[in-house]
């Protein structure tokens, strides 16, 4: 994705996150999520000093420092008390109660230890919890695969004058999921072909699965990310409503996203699972949104106008807290506003100090630098591992089978062994057998410094392995947990050789990152194609199909990206109706100018390759074509079909 390099207090609505370019290619992109501020229609004049902010009082104060100071966390806390101006329902009481359910399986996952971590303002304050309406003094509930139902939690605290109540979202076990059922060439989950539906809505990937999906031989779907993310209807990104970038700059771990809530994700995943496809989701943990898109004012100094922009919400309408280009003061914490997502819970301290990454070869730049604006996680720090670690165990208990972990090379690879040891351990000691993971690690021109030198200090291959033994977990494990392949289909292997197997890396010919104009996320050459750039179905197929025919290395997770065509006015959203101009609030003197009308994303009986020409906003089912499904097909060792065996209706 195309970059704009300007300092943090200047930034332009145009500016996009990269990742390392080599010295011959254009510059990489990992997943776009522009953090800049919106370009509002009418800038103000800027009276004579009128348009301070707080930009540079949280940056790191020289070139090793990576964490906040302690005395920040005094900074949070800063969510309106109930009923009080600015507050609202999904606020809850924020102001004074967090936490969330820590999940631990017993070894045969057909038990679970529920302990509710809840942290307090007032620390003298006592909890007491219902689980599913019986109440208890104690934190901790003991399930068994009995629970047939959702875990309902509450906890209300008190220190005697006031009181304050949390409701968790429910909680769910793997035992309550449907089985899959799936060929043995499969190997039960641990090859096959996945489908990355972009942009998909979950009612429509519930039909997809229903209708074709299943019958045609695909081992899974993968989902955008589902964790609650930047939603906003009245303040445009480069004039677009809500551009697709948004769902990869978080807010919470809670379920809920632009493509459904929680209870219809959770419907979609057993759906799919009944159909005999497993379901992967797409996992943004390496930071949170980006500094300036929260519930707060913002502006900055440009060109002698003062640029400003009020406070973006998410799918689930959480509060969250950034200090990026801020200047009040809070009205709860009578101090200068600080990084806090009260769903989750993170406070301050939970985040690198804020750092320009500046360099694609030092490590600590690498792992504690925010990309591009983008809040980054503090992943050495035991609580922000646990955190995580217990968000993909959500995931497993809705009934997701693993997931595709955004920007690895940005978590590195101890913080990464330390994550995935914790999950096994949360899961009961191992993995489940069906379980795998693909890292997303841009090479770029560093290759030497992530894969091919063992002992470089920030290795993927070998040294994320020996991070990988070094937290407990199996090698049967181990080579559940594999690397998304940059350097397929032109470079492979990267080092010269396979330092790793084969089957430690997934592998696909176009994906979502390279659709942005100006961008690749990989050098492809002429040895891949990307669909909404080349626009040519014939090359598309081609390099589809090859991707199941050849045999020259024995990769077992190969991905289809089936997507949606892009408008040539910069239009970047979902066609899920999100993205549309007609639904866009003008309330705040705004405008919406580039729009992607609503168009359903499952068709019943479609043919591949949908493209009507290239207009922008249909969505392509590339998935849905016959030479790529039998070639799919044989490569799982099941025999070919015909369209009508598909209830492909038509000629395609």
């Amino acid at each position: 994705m195309s970059t704009v390099s300007v300092p943090a207090a200047t930034k332009t609505a145009t500016l996009m996150p990269t990742t390392s370019p080599s010295p011959s290619t254009p510059t990489a992109s990992p997943t776009p999520t522009s953090t800049s501020a919106p370009t509002p229609t009418t800038p103000a004049p800027t009276p004579s000093g009128s348009c301070y902010n707080y930009n540079g009082l949280d940056s790191c104060s020289s070139s090793t420092q990576t964490e906040l100071p302690a005395a920040d966390d005094q900074r949070k806390w800063q969510t309106p008390p109930r009923n009080a101006s600015g507050w609202s329902t999904e606020y809850q009481d924020y102001r004074s109660l967090t936490g969330y359910a820590h999940v631990v399986y017993g070894s045969a996952r057909t038990s679970a230890t529920v302990t509710v971590r809840t942290y307090l303002r007032v620390a003298s304050a006592t909890c007491s919890y219902t689980f599913n309406g019986v109440r208890s003094t104690s934190p901790t509930f003991e399930v068994t695969s009995s629970l047939k139902a959702d875990l309902i939690i509450v906890a209300t605290c008190t220190d005697g004058s006031e009181s304050w109540k949390l409701e968790l979202d429910p909680v769910n076990f793997i035992w309550q999921n449907n089985a899959v059922n799936q060929p043995s060439g499969m190997k039960g989950g641990q090859k096959g072909a996945i489908v990355d539906l972009f942009g998909w809505p979950y009612d429509d990937i519930a039909q997809e699965c229903g209708d074709f999906l299943g019958k045609a031989g695909y081992m899974g779907v993968k989902i955008n990310p589902p964790q609650d993310s930047v939603l906003t209807d009245a303040w445009p990104q480069s004039g677009q409503r809500n551009p697709w970038y948004f769902v990869y700059q978080p807010v919470s771990y809670r379920l809920y996203s632009r493509l459904g809530t929680r209870k219809q994700l959770r419907a979609m995943i057993q759906t799919c699972r009944a159909n005999g496809v497993r379901v992967y989701a797409d996992a943004v943990v390496n930071h949170m949104s980006g500094g300036g898109n929260d519930v707060l004012s913002h502006r900055y100094s440009s060109g002698g106008s003062c640029v400003t922009w009020g406070a973006k919400s998410s799918a689930k309408k959480s509060p969250y807290y950034t200090h990026s280009f801020t200047y009040g003061v809070n009205a709860y914490t009578n101090a200068r506003p600080a990084l806090e997502f009260p769903a989750v819970p993170f406070g301050p301290t939970d985040f690198h100090c804020e750092r320009t990454m500046s360099s694609w070869t030092d490590p600590l730049q690498l792992e504690a630098g925010w990309l591009t604006g983008l809040t980054d996680l503090n992943t050495e720090k035991t609580y922000v591992r646990e955190r995580i670690a217990q968000y993909f165990v959500d995931l497993l208990g809705i009934g997701f089978s693993g997931l595709r972990l955004d920007a690895l090379k940005h978590i590195g690879p101890v913080d990464a062994g330390a994550i995935f040891g914790l999950l096994s351990k949360y899961m009961g000691g191992s993995l489940p057998d069906d379980f795998i993971s693909w890292g997303e690690v841009i090479l770029g021109g560093e290759a030497s410094l992530l894969a091919c030198n063992a002992n470089s200090g920030y290795n993927f291959y070998k040294g994320l392995d020996a991070q990988y033994t070094a937290n407990g977990i199996s090698a049967t494990d181990i080579a559940k947990l594999k690397i998304w392949s940059s350097d397929y289909p032109k470079e492979f292997p990267i080092c010269g050789s396979w330092i790793l197997p084969a089957s430690r890396f997934v592998i696909q010919n176009d994906d979502h990152d390279q659709q942005n104009d100006g961008s690749s996320s990989r050098d492809m050459g002429d040895a891949g194609s990307v669909l909404v750039k080349d626009k040519d179905v014939a090359k598309h197929r081609s390099f589809e199909v090859k991707l199941f025919t050849r045999t020259d290395a024995d990769w077992q997770i190969k991905v289809v990206l089936s997507s949606y065509t892009w408008f040539s006015n910069g239009a970047a959203g979902f066609p899920d109706g999100y993205s549309d101009c007609s639904g866009f609030d003008t309330s705040q003197g705004q405008t919406c100018a580039a729009s992607v009308p609503y168009e359903k994303a499952f068709r019943a009986g479609s043919c591949g390759y949908t493209v009507e020409g290239f207009a922008g906003g249909k969505y392509t089912r590339v998935h849905r074509d016959l030479s790529i499904v039998n070639a799919m097909r044989s490569w799982v060792g099941l025999s070919s079909v015909k369209l009508s065996d598909l209830g492909i209706t038509g000629s395609c």
